[in-house]
């Protein structure tokens, strides 16, 4: 069950971001942000469902805030993703460490 769940936000990274891609970010850097992205949720979130869960929540929020985001690059919208990631990550060790 994890594992769809990360599937699912990587591939709706990617096509949120695909139509976007402009000249200075290319298909191999898009194809390393979103590396990057991927190494970002399994060091955060990987086999704790609770995690996946409040960041699908998260980014699905981010979706209904801003659905179009058409001056950004793919590289951008991966790299906003992993901001957040790593901001709910941060909250979520200061939620533990109170």
């Amino acid at each position: 069950m994890k594992r769809p769940l990360l599937a699912t936000l990587l591939c709706c990274g990617l096509l949120a971001a695909v139509p976007a891609m402009a000249d200075e970010c290319t298909a191999d850097d898009a194809m390393a942000k979103g590396a990057e992205l991927a190494d970002t949720l399994n060091r955060v979130a990987y086999g704790d469902a609770e995690m996946l869960q409040r960041i699908n929540e998260r980014l699905i929020e981010l979706q209904v805030e801003d659905p179009t985001r058409s001056g950004h690059s793919a590289c951008e919208a991966y790299e906003r993703i992993t901001k957040e990631v790593e901001k709910i990550e941060a909250e979520a060790t200061a939620d533990t460490s109170n």
